[in-house]
């Protein structure tokens, strides 16, 4: 799976004459932008020295009983555990896109709960908010294919790299108990009201 592969669904929705087709596929975009971050995020913890096969299912069990991992605590987890932070990896637009994609995520929490935005967001608004999370999905898978050879679309995010990867504060995560902790403190840190 790759980003074009991943985003085929995307383009079924977006050429389809539904009615529905513009929210679909703002909601379908959002998910799959969300995910690739978990997945390389899950895939650099995975590198550690102490995990191994069998690993993979422990750490699932620590992400699903943690209730606080959002979109921007899987960033903040990744500059915290890679040598680079993600917006250096991203490059130029990172600072403006990563706004936007933030903004989408509060529209996102208000429509998936069948609230009213307040917007009102137009088909044109909404496609518009596809085209920037496929933008920042597409800059990611690329980029960190090139840093680490995975771009968060790969299945299985809980394999080892093809390279050594260089990666920092390794205390912090290479036992299982460990990585709760760390779980915990990038959680509560990033907390906020805004999400649902």
């Amino acid at each position: 799976m790759d980003y074009e592969e991943e985003f085929s669904t995307v383009d079924i929705l977006l050429k389809s004459e539904s009615e529905t087709r513009a929210i679909d596929s703002f909601a379908l975009s959002l998910l799959k932008t969300e995910r690739q971050m978990r997945r390389i995020f899950t895939f650099l913890i995975f590198q550690h020295n102490n995990y191994g096969s069998g690993d993979g299912i422990k750490l699932i069990k620590v992400l699903v009983d943690n209730k606080d991992m959002y979109f921007d605590n899987f960033i903040e987890g990744i500059d915290l555990v890679f040598y680079k932070t993600v917006a250096e990896v991203y490059g130029h637009d990172y600072n403006d896109d990563f706004k936007q994609i933030k903004k989408i995520t509060l529209d996102r929490n208000k429509i998936f709960h069948g609230q009213v935005t307040g917007k009102k967001l137009t088909r044109t608004e909404l496609i518009d908010s596809v085209t920037l999370m496929r933008k920042w999905c597409k800059n990611i898978a690329g980029k960190f294919k090139e840093e680490i050879k995975y771009d968060g679309f790969g299945r299985n995010a809980y394999q080892k790299a093809e390279v050594k990867l260089k990666l920092k504060n390794i205390e912090k995560f290479g036992t299982v108990d460990n990585y709760k902790s760390f779980l915990r403190t990038i959680g509560r840190k990033k907390k906020r009201n805004n999400y649902a």
